[in-house]
């Protein structure tokens, strides 16, 4: 399809189709105005250029005989075809299923298996190199909709011989499947997770609450959208809210701050390994006059990092906490001049949240245990599998791994995860305190610690210490000054019994250490 070969949807059934989900006639109603600039990707596109290209996606869409409830894989990166690909998607009531583009062929085939797609939407570069894979699962190569010839914005449709059944759809609009993912597997196998229209239309309310989004907000999009909160948190709420977005294909730090100033950016959704950069460059003049704040989730925020940041640039660093299971957010710290209480999450927001032990009661405050909660935003329970169990206090509870404590205002404190916990010799130590304790010392970067098998303890702590500056670094040096500076902060079991140096720790996109990468490998220095 060429560019003047543009087809756009009948109005009078577009808005028949709208009325099925909150979500989409909110996102119509805020891409009302079809002179009004929405998104940046090397050009700003109005909203009458988006809802065009998406009226001609789903034609396409419509051609391949894609109906409501099939599934559609979305491996395009970040970038103005994204966000195109995505509403179509939303708006024909096909499930999209976001992918990473850049995902070598064996791992797409063990995703594929899991994805069950009836039609992929992908990139012409990803195309092209999982053609033998796409054939292989039955798939053809079908048109291309060039969305913008000049910057090159172009996706290609790919559908299936064989189409499945689609997705049940039922009556009510808002419990209709909307985007299948995965969890992220850092500690062990993906599951999928169906998140609804309403599920989408809940989370998206209480990010623009929380974080007081408005028509004058501009976000900053640097966080992968094939994860959730790139999707929710930047992209639909953002949207929703009537504002604009400012799209880079990932996070670059020479354009951070220029990005920011040239666009009048007023937040940005970051995870701890940005903020780590960014708080280590100077900001140009002009480029805080429009930032309100810097959100920080996916990973633990090192609370000296927020702090440097907010003293260098006096900008406040929201730290919050999220999942796909609950469409992205669950807590947030407050928005000045409410308190934010460092290395807290925050509160719940627009939901339940609940800390239990190991028998599912609830604890009191400064109890620790795991981590659960429910709200119209959570998924009651995973793909092929079974919800919760009604332990007493109601139904619909999601038992998220997590482990924390509540304090008697209210925020929430995460300590870990449970399947990462360390048991030497019966006692539960938690990798997270060891990784705080390294974190603060001035040579580290960034730490992830795991349990190691011990023939002696059953398990031992293993420490993993990316130094600040890894080039020339004398490794056996920063260890034992790192084993003095445990020595000093942590009880001796805490302590790690092996601490390794290394160039870099294997993450996820979102930034997530995957430790059971790190349980495999074999414990050395890695600075080569």
């Amino acid at each position: 399809m060429r560019p003047d070969e543009t087809c756009f949807v009948d109005l009078n059934f577009e808005i028949e189709v709208l009325v099925m989900s909150k979500l989409w006639n909110a996102l119509s109603s805020a891409l009302a105005d079809p002179t009004r600039s929405v998104v940046w990707d090397g050009r700003w596109y109005t909203c009458g250029e988006l809802r065009a290209h998406i009226a001609a996606v789903r034609s396409q869409l419509e051609r391949a005989g894609v109906r409501p409830g099939h599934r559609a894989m979305l491996a395009i990166p970040n970038s103005y075809a994204f966000v195109v690909s995505y509403l179509a998607c939303l708006e024909h009531g096909a499930v999209c299923v976001p992918a990473n583009r850049e995902m070598p062929a064996g791992e797409l085939e063990r995703a594929m298996a899991r994805y069950r797609a009836d039609f992929a939407i992908v990139a012409p570069d990803a195309g092209a190199r999982w053609e033998p894979q796409l054939r292989g699962h039955g798939f053809h190569g079908g048109p291309s909709v060039h969305l913008d010839a000049e910057s090159g914005q172009v996706v290609q449709l790919w559908g299936r011989v064989a189409v499945s059944e689609p997705e049940p759809q039922g009556e009510e609009p808002e419990r209709r499947p909307a985007v299948l993912m995965f969890t992220s597997g850092t500690t062990g196998e993906p599951k999928g997770v169906l998140l609804t229209h309403g599920h989408l239309w809940a989370a998206v309310q209480n990010v623009i609450g929380s974080h007081r989004l408005t028509p004058a907000d501009v976000a900053y999009c640097i966080l992968p959208l094939f994860h959730i909160n790139g999707q929710v948190i930047v992209l639909l709420s953002t949207l929703v809210s009537g504002g604009r977005i400012v799209m880079r294909d990932k996070f670059h730090a020479s354009l951070f701050w220029d990005d920011i100033r040239q666009h009048r950016v007023t937040w940005v959704s970051c995870v701890p390994t940005i903020l780590s950069i960014v708080a280590k460059r100077p900001a140009p003049k002009g480029a805080l006059e429009s930032l309100r704040f810097l959100r920080s989730a996916s990973a633990p925020l090192t609370p000296a990092v927020a702090a440097r940041i907010e003293a260098a640039f006096g900008v406040p660093v929201i730290e919050a906490y999220g999942m796909t299971e609950a469409a992205g957010q669950i807590c947030t710290n407050p928005l000045p001049p409410e308190v934010r209480k460092p290395g807290s999450v925050g509160k719940p927001v627009g939901m339940s949240l609940v800390i239990v032990d190991a028998d599912r009661r609830p604890l009191a405050p400064y109890e620790l245990g795991e981590i659960a909660i429910r709200g119209d935003n959570v998924i009651e329970h995973y793909v092929g599998m079974e919800p919760a169990p009604d332990y007493g206090y109601g139904p619909g509870w999601i038992y998220t791994g997590d482990l924390g404590y509540m304090d008697e205002d209210g925020y929430v404190y995460i300590t870990g995860r449970a399947k990462e916990m360390i048991n030497r010799a019966g006692e539960k130590i938690s990798p997270r305190e060891i990784e705080d304790v390294l974190n603060a010392h001035e040579a580290v970067a960034r730490s992830a610690v795991v349990g190691m098998p011990d023939p002696l303890y059953g398990e031992r702590a293993v420490a993993w210490v990316v130094p600040e500056e890894p080039d020339g670094v004398d490794a056996d040096a920063l260890r034992a000054e790192l084993e003095s500076f445990c020595a000093a902060h942590l009880a001796k079991p805490k302590r790690p019994a092996q601490i390794v140096i290394a160039r870099s720790l294997p993450v996820n996109a979102t930034g997530k250490v995957q430790k059971h990468v790190l349980r495999n490998l074999e414990p050395r220095d890695r600075l080569a």
